[in-house]
């Protein structure tokens, strides 16, 4: 293979983790769930909740872009379907309290 087929090979197959995010969103809802009658854990994960939820954005954005140029596209459709319950989920906990 030349150098120029690994490049051309390389990016078809890329696709980053667009499901970091969900290592913000994730705590945030399990302090919402447990101890969200806690003032403390309320600002917590809201603070959490908001970063998650501002890295969704990003991360949606690129599974999107990925899901359009067809790379790796049921790894980018399972990452746009948990980034966007995950958000909502969020925001729904937040504005319930």
């Amino acid at each position: 293979m030349t150098e120029q087929q690994i490049r051309h090979r390389a990016a078809e197959e890329s696709g980053g983790d667009h499901m970091w995010p969900l290592g913000f969103l994730g705590p945030a809802l399990l302090l919402l769930r447990l101890l969200g009658e806690h003032p403390w854990a309320y600002w917590t994960a809201a603070v959490m909740g908001a970063l998650g939820v501002i890295g969704a954005v990003f991360a949606i954005a690129g599974a999107g872009r990925d899901l359009v140029r067809r790379r790796r596209p049921w790894k980018a459709a399972f990452a746009l379907f948990m980034l966007a319950c995950g958000s909502f989920m969020v925001v729904v906990r937040l504005v319930e309290f």
